[in-house]
């Protein structure tokens, strides 16, 4: 089983889809640790594409056996959208599985 599908890479160029393929596996080695059997699903859509400038709409799922979880996130930049789909599936996990420490503040007597 392929751990990660990349969908609508043929609309995106060279640069594109080397920085893709460059965060990608890179950010999921990260999230991967906290799942036995994960795959991860990366549904990337230029939109504008004509004008001088394009915005990218980035659509991330990961199926585990457990649980699954969804992220979405929409930039100009595609670098910055990765990022941001990530760090959202990052505190999706902290999230499900409560991996994140609370500290609560000590509480102050007065006399």
């Amino acid at each position: 089983m392929d751990e990660i599908t990349y969908r609508n890479l043929d609309r995106l160029d060279a640069a594109e889809i080397a920085a893709v393929q460059r965060i990608c596996p890179r950010e999921f080695e990260k999230i991967k640790r906290n799942f036995s059997n994960a795959s991860l699903v990366v549904d990337i859509k230029k939109i504008n594409r004509d004008g001088k400038k394009a915005a990218y709409e980035v659509n991330a799922r990961i199926d585990a056996p457990s649980t699954k979880l969804h992220a979405k996130h929409s930039d100009w930049e595609l670098q910055r959208a990765l990022h941001r789909i990530f760090d959202n599936l990052k505190m999706e996990v902290e999230h499900k599985f409560k991996k994140r420490e609370v500290k609560w503040p000590r509480r102050i007597r007065r006399s």
